[in-house]
C-alpha cells in the first residue's frame, strides 16, 4: 500500500468518526448528554417557571380531588395516570379553542424552546462540547488544541471589530448625506420667473402702428371734409 493510499484511508477514517452521526454517538456515550442535562434540569427547578408550573398543577389536583373524591383511594399510579389525562386533555382543548394556550405542556413546551431551541448561549455550550470531543477523536493534543480557540478568538474579535468599523462608516455616511440634503433644501435660491419681453415689444408696436394708423386716416378724411367746405364757401 502506497502512501497516497494510506493518506485518504486515515482521512476517510477521521471523517468517519467526526460526521455529525458519530459525534453525537460520542455525545451521549462518555456521558457529557447526561450532564448536560442535569444541569439543565436544575437550572429549570431554580426558574420561575418551575414555581408557576408546580402552582398550576397543584390547582388542578385540588380541583379533580373536589370534584371527584374517589380519586383518593386509588394508588398512586392510577392517581398519577388520571393526572396526567386531565394534563394532556386540558393541552389539546386550549390548543383547539384558544390561540392563547397556557396549559401545563405549553408553559413547558416554551419554556423549552425560550432556553433550549432558541437560546444561543445553549447552542454554543454545545458546540463547544462537540468541538472538544472532535478534537480529542483528531487527536489533537490540549496545548495544541487552546492555541486553536486562542485564534479563532483573535479572528472572531476582529471580525467584529471590522463590521462595527463598517457600521460606523455606514452611520457617518448617512449623516453627512442627511446634512447635504437638509442644506440644499435650506438655501435653495427660488428664480425669478421669466417673461417674453421681445414678444411684449412686438405686439405694443402692432398696437401703437394700428393706432397710428387710425388716427391717420381720420386726420385725412377730416382734412378732405375741411377742403370740401372751404371750396363750397368759395363759390358762395
Amino acid at each position: 500500500m502506497d502512501d497516497k493510499t494510506q493518506q485518504n484511508d486515515d482521512n476517510g477514517a477521521l471523517e468517519s468518526v467526526t460526521d455529525p452521526k458519530s459525534l453525537i454517538a460520542v455525545y451521549k456515550k462518555n456521558g457529557t448528554f447526561d450532564r448536560q442535562r442535569k444541569s439543565m434540569l436544575e437550572n429549570f427547578k431554580k426558574s420561575e417557571t418551575h414555581s408557576n408550573l408546580l402552582l398550576k398543577l397543584k390547582l388542578m389536583v385540588e380541583n379533580k380531588i373536589k370534584n371527584d373524591p374517589t380519586i383518593l383511594t386509588k394508588n398512586r399510579g392510577k392517581m398519577a395516570a388520571l393526572i396526567q389525562g386531565g394534563i394532556i386533555n386540558e393541552h389539546m382543548q386550549q390548543k383547539k379553542n384558544s390561540k392563547n394556550d397556557t396549559s401545563l405542556l405549553s408553559i413547558v413546551d416554551k419554556d423549552i424552546q425560550e432556553k433550549i431551541i432558541d437560546s444561543p448561549e445553549f447552542h454554543d455550550i454545545v458546540k463547544t462540547e462537540l468541538k472538544d470531543i472532535k478534537r480529542r477523536l483528531l487527536g489533537i493534543s490540549d496545548e495544541d488544541y487552546a492555541k486553536q480557540l486562542e485564534e479563532e478568538k483573535r479572528n472572531k474579535e476582529l471580525e467584529l471589530e471590522k463590521l462595527r468599523k463598517e457600521d460606523m462608516e455606514r452611520e457617518y455616511a448617512y449623516k453627512n448625506n442627511f446634512k447635504i440634503k437638509n442644506l440644499n433644501t435650506s438655501y435653495k435660491v427660488t428664480k425669478v420667473p421669466r417673461f417674453n419681453i421681445s414678444s411684449n415689444r412686438n405686439s405694443f408696436r402692432e398696437d401703437d402702428s394700428g393706432l397710428n394708423g387710425h388716427n391717420g386716416a381720420g386726420s385725412s378724411k377730416s382734412g378732405s371734409e375741411n377742403k370740401s367746405k372751404d371750396v363750397k364757401y368759395l363759390m358762395y
